[in-house]
């Protein structure tokens, strides 16, 4: 600064003479302070509230942002804040559609997700029905989730209608690194679950253990390609009329036309979605899945769909979807609708 700032009592002569400027130095944005650096200014709001670039797709590959070390862990943004809680987006829900996502909650934060109203149609070798899923998620760590799911009140018709508890299983997610986009390294996490013998003696499958890997690639702000695949125990059955080997939809046996085939068949699963956010409340999707989803089983085979998620406030998001089996042992038509709730 060439010509010092003063305080200008009534009828004091003004510091600066008419024609006279403060001066900068050369290549300075702002007044030069005291001590001969720059001064901060509190003028240029636009540059400070102005939103990031996006992160350009592919971009390492092709000589230009390399962005941060791959495998180091994610460096914290240079004056940013830490996340406020709740957020029910980040991370959002794992139920609503099939596959699960790379992420987990921050430690000592919770979920409660569930579908009261979740319906199906008989396939050809499974009645109709209803189930009550549900998903209970505690951050053990910052990286590691504990979680509870089932299908909780299972009621189903057909032949021999029966009505009880689906079993429940025991499921740890752990996540291992973010999304790098501009080398195509989605996001991931390891998602190993067991499932136990915890729930009504019709529905009971015997211990079976599974084991997925779950990624989320960012396309744009707005576009997300999210999957997961795995490998898990189920129960084959026989239908002794036709002597069609299957799977039997939440392991229950139709008397007098089932019989148990293997209890241990391990068989490989896939779930996909395309997530798309419209507004900062409406999030649409397709997904489908190949031999059943993690959070919802309804059989082997190929099934897509379409749902939505709603964002009511920072703690409440509802989801719901239409699916359509592919192949003659998955229903036709199975509808859900649910919500997920962040607790304090």
């Amino acid at each position: 600064m060439t010509a010092p700032r003063a305080a200008c009592a009534a009828g004091d002569e003004p510091v600066l003479s008419a024609g006279e400027t403060l001066g900068f130095a050369d290549g300075e944005s702002g007044p030069v302070s005291s001590e001969g650096g720059s001064a901060p200014t509190f003028f240029d709001t636009a540059s400070q509230s102005a939103e990031p670039p996006d992160r350009p797709l592919g971009s390492a590959f092709f000589g230009g942002d390399r962005g941060e070390p791959v495998f180091a862990p994610a460096q914290p943004a240079a004056g940013k804040a830490p996340p406020k809680w709740p957020n029910i987006k980040e991370p959002g829900p794992d139920m609503g559609d099939f596959p699960n996502s790379a992420f987990t909650l921050p430690k000592g934060r919770a979920y409660i997700e569930f579908s009261p109203v979740t319906l199906f149609n008989a396939d050809r070798q499974n009645p109709q029905g209803y189930v009550a899923p549900y998903l209970l998620r505690y951050g053990v760590t910052d990286n590691v989730e504990f979680r509870i799911f089932g299908n909780g009140i299972t009621s189903l018709g057909g032949s021999a209608p029966t009505t009880g508890f689906s079993p429940l299983n025991l499921d740890l997610k752990v996540h291992l690194w973010n999304d790098r986009k501009e080398w195509f390294i989605p996001a991931s996490s390891l998602e190993v679950f067991l499932l136990t013998t915890w729930g009504s003696q019709q529905f009971n499958g015997g211990w079976q253990p599974s084991i997925n890997m779950n990624f989320d690639l960012p396309m744009t702000k707005k576009l997300n390609l999210e999957w997961t695949f795995g490998y898990g125990g189920v129960q084959q059955a026989i239908n002794i009329n036709t002597h069609e080997i299957f799977i039997p939809r939440f392991n229950f046996l139709v008397p007098g036309i089932h019989r148990s085939f293997n209890l241990n068949f391990n068989q490989f699963s896939a779930q996909w979605a395309i997530e798309y956010e419209v507004t900062d409340q409406l999030e649409i999707f397709v997904h489908g899945f190949h031999n059943g989803a993690i959070l919802l089983n309804l059989g082997a085979g190929e099934m897509i769909g379409v749902g939505a998620f709603w964002k009511f406030n920072s703690r409440l998001i509802a989801f719901g979807s239409v699916n359509t089996g592919l192949t003659p042992n998955l229903p036709s038509i199975a509808a859900q609708l649910g919500f997920a709730v962040a607790l304090p």
